[in-house]
């Protein structure tokens, strides 16, 4: 009689087998897809792509966890590296090297963990994605979130939702993104890996209804009119067309051919339609101005404003040609830069006045600017891996489905590299996505087990492994979560100062100032609350602060104001000297130009103050503040007739001014309206204080 092998007792790991965690990860990865690109938290949240930041750190986090988490459970870690991955490691350390320079090392490291969470959140697609149902539930989830957002785009377009004012119009579209060329590129990075889900769902519903949905997205992007994402479309379809001329993946195209040309008449109508040069536009009210995307491609004004961009990016790259001023760091120095650039032989062509930018308007300036010659090294290798990378698994693989898919991933690549050309993707959370999904989605075994280089992590080993990760990603959610409620009191403290409440103001602010990470705007706004407090040492110490976080032409002109009351001559003209040559709004040049008759004065040049206080009154009739410094200056020397007549004009449109504002003030409409009208109020009011003073002091004629 032959014995029975004995039964295995099923284990917690049995029972939780590969397959079962697999789905339950790659479920999570569609709901973050989904959700991230809706994110907001309006009236909290003071910027839609930073709570979208915030949101992908943690989800990123609790997936990178769970999926450590698993690898535990199984007693072994095995981790695919396409080879993508290795000149992203080296973005990584060059990031750090930039740190040399870095005007601000914290937000160098703020950038970095978003840079490194989205590298993990590719490896996390990469190596869990392992069947053609995980890709058709990670693109139709994006593709259902986009068209959520295209959905509320339109709405508000239309003035049915509210937007930026509460209008109807292009003005009005922000969606989820914050900006309507956001919610373009987003959208059009989408367009080509789209098209995978009409040949390769079975469900005739879901296919009709992805047409469907894909059209609807093609049509917002063609009404936002942003001249980057169609040309990047463009370069897309050629990029296709040579695909497919290369590749020839024909059968798939044959078996779906109905569906095709559904999808193509249907991308043939919704053009017709909504594209501002479409000749049904004005029939369905869609168009915006009439005006034609193709006459926008390169205008003068925007071409400019991008190359002075550029060209102020390339002025850092001089100062720092090895490790450049800092990832995240172009916004910090782009003011000082700015007036460098201007002062070159090149930048006399740049006469026109061009606001603060956050970012270059191009990526790889950007980068070059940012991380110098190994940033430039390192942009190189990846730029050349992906297509390497990209053209050795479609060589490889035999399936002509899989190449079609792939393909048509590398299509949605594209697209976003030619338009990070004349913008800044990789600086939006929602952007980055598109691109990480896609990228991650054509790395995965899926399509594959080529150009990937594997690494099996056991026992101890894997135990510190994920100790460590699960550490680091603990740490970077409870910063994260630290930062959000920093950013909330930060609005708050805000709203405060506006609606007057000055010392509940300051306790607020410096509560999110000792909550975040990396406080930014939050010392300008301590700085305004010191000078209505009437303590100038600390406005001043916020102010400088705000040099290396948070610069605007304000900064400079409020630090130039206090210095000069601080009776620091040499650090006003510092300041404004700078702010001049930067070319400044033509109100803060005023400002600024005042300040230097003020710097004359305090100096004992009087007869340069009086030239330069002068010719303010005659340029700029009805600014006041001339008038006054003047009858000051005349008063001092004696002339009390004209002492008197400049007091007598600072009067006269101080008063109307009074009365305007007072006016206005009654008709505010909300809080940040009537804080600046009772800011300017006061303001005004303490200049009547000043001319009363002084015609009091002046003998009567």
């Amino acid at each position: 009689m032959t014995k029975k092998a004995p039964r295995k007792r099923l284990t917690k790991v049995n029972r939780l087998s590969q397959p079962s965690c697999e789905r339950i990860l790659v479920f999570l990865i569609a709901l973050f897809v989904f959700s991230m690109p809706l994110f907001i938290w309006p009236g909290a949240i003071t910027e839609y792509g930073y709570g979208k930041s915030i949101f992908a750190l943690i989800g990123i986090g609790l997936l990178i966890v769970l999926w450590a988490g698993w690898s535990l459970l199984r007693n072994k870690w095995e981790i695919h590296f396409p080879w993508v991955s290795f000149p992203v490691i080296g973005l990584v350390i060059v990031s750090l090297a930039s740190l040399f320079h870095a005007t601000n090392g914290r937000v160098v490291i703020q950038s970095l963990i978003l840079v490194i969470f989205f590298f993990l959140f590719y490896l996390v697609i990469a190596n869990l994605v392992r069947e053609k149902r995980d890709v058709t539930l990670i693109l139709y989830s994006l593709l259902l979130s986009a068209f959520f957002a295209s959905l509320y785009g339109l709405l508000q377009y239309l003035g049915v939702m509210r937007g930026t004012y509460g209008g109807h119009g292009l003005g009005e579209v922000i969606s989820t993104m914050g900006n309507r060329n956001y919610l373009g590129g987003f959208l059009a990075y989408l367009l080509f890996p789209s098209v995978i889900l009409i040949v390769r769902l079975h469900s005739r519903v879901l296919r009709a209804l992805a047409i469907v949905l894909l059209s609807f997205n093609f049509g917002m992007v063609m009404l936002i009119q942003q001249t980057g994402t169609v040309v990047g479309l463009i370069v897309g379809l050629v990029t296709f067309i040579i695909g497919m001329i290369i590749l020839r993946p024909i059968e798939p195209l044959k078996r779906n051919r109905a569906w095709i040309i559904a999808l193509l008449l249907f991308l043939a109508l919704t053009f017709l339609i909504e594209a501002p040069s479409g000749p049904l536009n004005s029939v369905v009210g869609l168009s915006s101005d009439g005006s034609s995307w193709i006459g926008k491609l390169w205008s003068q004004n925007s071409g400019k404003i991008r190359a002075w961009d550029w060209w102020i990016g390339w002025e850092m790259f001089k100062d720092h040609p090895l490790v450049g001023v800092g990832l995240g760091n172009y916004k910090l120095n782009f003011i000082p830069y700015k007036a460098q650039f201007l002062s070159t032989p090149r930048g006399e062509a740049y006469n026109f006045y061009i606001e603060r930018a956050a970012q270059a308007h191009n990526e790889y300036v950007q980068a070059i600017a940012e991380l110098g010659t190994f940033g430039i090294i390192t942009l190189l290798a990846l730029l050349v891996v992906i297509p390497l990378f990209l053209w050795i698994r479609l060589q490889g693989n035999p399936d002509e489905s899989d190449r079609l898919d792939m393909l048509l991933l590398a299509c949605g690549i594209v697209v976003f590299l030619v338009h990070a050309l004349v913008s800044f993707p990789a600086h939006l959370p929602a952007s980055s996505l598109v691109f990480v999904v896609a990228l991650g989605l054509v790395s995965s075994s899926a399509y594959g087990a080529r150009a990937r280089v594997a690494v099996c992590v056991k026992r101890w080993p894997l135990r510190a492994l994920v100790g460590v990760i699960t550490a680091f990603c603990l740490v970077t959610s409870v910063i994260a979560i630290r930062d959000v409620s920093a950013n909330i009191l930060f609005g708050r403290g805000k709203g405060q100062l506006e609606q007057g409440y000055v010392y509940t103001s300051k306790e607020t602010l410096l509560r999110s100032a000792a909550l975040d990470f990396c406080p930014r705007q939050v010392y300008y706004y301590l700085a305004i609350v010191n000078l209505k407090q009437g303590h100038d040492e600390e406005a001043m110490v916020n102010l400088k602060k705000c040099l290396t976080r948070f610069v605007m032409e304000n900064t400079y002109l409020n630090l130039a104001n206090l210095a000069i009351n601080l009776n620091d001559v040499e650090t006003a003209r510092e300041y404004v000297e700078l702010l001049v040559a930067s070319h400044p709004k033509p109100s803060a040049t005023l400002q600024a130009r005042y300040l230097q008759g003020l710097i004359a004065i305090r100096d004992g040049q009087y007869d340069l103050a009086t030239s330069i206080l002068e010719d303010l009154t005659l340029a700029h009739p009805n600014f006041e503040p001339p008038y006054i410094a003047l009858g000051g200056l005349y008063r001092g020397q004696g002339m009390s007739v004209r002492a008197y007549d400049s007091y007598e004009k600072a009067l006269k449109l101080v008063e109307a001014k009074l009365t305007s504002a007072e006016g206005r003030l009654a008709r505010a409409t909300s809080y940040s309206e009537e804080y600046e009208l009772r800011s300017e109020i006061d303001l005004l009011a303490q200049e009547k204080e000043a001319i009363q003073a002084g015609l009091v002091e002046l003998s009567p004629l």
